[in-house]
């Protein structure tokens, strides 16, 4: 079983699918963004950076991806820190329409060459909740992050994860208004019920 937890930059999902990986004696697959060494550079200039950055996150992801499942044994279960769709929505985020359709064409065939997940959690956040989150955790790459690139990205994540439909997988909307082991424990038991329904 693959699942797949997804939401805004500083919306918990490390945190939440590490613990879930836990419970469910999964292994946890984190996403390797801290190798991406064109990630600084957009942060600093996002128009001369932007296609460049969200051209090199697809093949990375794709190849993560490929890489671990051709390595894994039948039956293992996985639980992500990241669904390979979201090069999709933060493409549509950051890059001119033209540079977006070109990047959507290449977008669907590396698609096809990695497993669908069984299950994707979308974590609902507000961006202030985000925002107190990404200063919490303080990654220096993230201190200049502003409200109004959060925002964006919630709108192309919202878009397509709670309006389109179009994922060919069960979706589970998490709405989360704050941070704390409670609210983990509780995402963890609802996620797992799901899980239980979709396996009967």
């Amino acid at each position: 079983m693959f699942i797949c937890i997804e939401g805004n930059i500083g919306s918990g999902k490390s945190t939440l699918a590490e613990a879930l990986a836990k419970k469910l004696k999964a292994t946890y697959l984190p996403e390797q963004f801290e190798d991406n060494t064109l990630l600084p550079l957009f942060y600093n200039d996002n128009k001369t950076f932007a296609f460049p950055t969200e051209y090199s996150f697809l093949i990375d992801r794709q190849k993560q991806l490929t890489n671990y499942f051709n390595s894994i044994k039948k039956g293992t279960i996985t639980v992500s820190d990241f669904h390979f769709d979201k090069c999709l929505c933060f493409a549509n985020a950051n890059l001119s329409s033209k540079d977006f359709s070109f990047f959507k064409k290449h977008f669907k065939p590396l698609k096809k060459t990695i497993p669908t997940p069984q299950l994707v959690v979308y974590l609902d956040t507000t961006t202030e909740l985000l925002t107190k989150n990404i200063q919490k955790r303080g990654r220096l790459i993230e201190k200049n992050l502003k409200k109004s690139y959060l925002e964006k990205l919630k709108k192309s994540l919202d878009r397509y994860y709670k309006l389109d439909g179009k994922i060919n997988t069960v979706v589970l909307i998490l709405t989360i208004k704050e941070y704390n082991a409670s609210v983990l424990e509780n995402c963890c038991k609802e996620i797992i019920e799901i899980i239980e329904k979709t396996k009967k």
